[in-house]
């Protein structure tokens, strides 16, 4: 008769550490850099004219779900159970339009998404390239970024001019809710600044 074969202890050792690790393995945690009770923000009754904003192109290091930080000044470190809750190029644009929206709202100038922009007739674009946005938890963050102006006359579309521009935020704390809160303080402080580099150059002042 045949006798049933026996697994040796080491393995069931093995498949025991094995169940017990998949079974305690943590929850992926999920982040926005836009408050989750955020609403449109203002908009003029009377908008003079209308400012879309977008794309927002990325770098290939941080076009992903995970959060990318940087540990020393060559290593990047992906965190597998820290991502975002959307696609990260919206998650900027978003935030973008609401920072935008509080400084140019009073000039009368609505500040909307490129991608809700149905009609042709908007006349002004904004893209953004970012090159840089990451950081370190207990550290800073850094978001360096050009941003373009652009028109639309006769069908076609012309430069207004070109910005480059850099924010640091420090990261209060050492964990990555302090970390995305100083990346959408970053965020935020980008958008101002660029409303009020659009408001100084007045070129939004011009109707096409």
């Amino acid at each position: 008769m045949t006798r049933p074969s026996r697994i040796p202890a080491a393995a069931w050792a093995l498949a025991l550490g094995l169940t017990c690790c998949l079974g305690t393995s943590r929850p992926a945690r999920f982040y926005t850099l836009q408050p989750l009770d955020a609403a449109g923000g203002p908009a003029p009754t009377s908008p003079e004219t209308t400012l879309a904003v977008g794309p927002v192109e990325l770098p290939d290091y941080i076009d992903r779900p995970q959060i990318v930080t940087r540990s020393g000044s060559n290593e990047l470190v992906i965190a597998e159970f820290e991502r975002w809750g959307g696609a990260l190029d919206r998650q900027i644009d978003g935030a973008l339009v609401g920072a935008l929206r509080g400084r140019l709202a009073p000039s009368a100038i609505a500040v909307v998404p490129q991608r809700s922009v149905v009609r042709p007739g908007t006349p002004y674009r904004v893209l953004v390239s970012v090159t840089r946005f990451d950081g370190a938890p207990g550290q800073s963050v850094i978001l360096q970024a050009r941003w373009e102006l652009r028109v639309r006359k006769d069908g076609k579309e012309e430069s207004l001019g070109v910005r480059d521009q850099s924010v640091v935020e420090t990261v209060e704390g050492s964990d990555y809710d302090a970390l995305v809160a100083a990346m959408q303080r970053a965020v935020v402080r980008l958008g101002q600044q660029m409303g009020d580099g659009l408001l100084a150059s007045r070129q939004l002042a011009r109707t096409p």
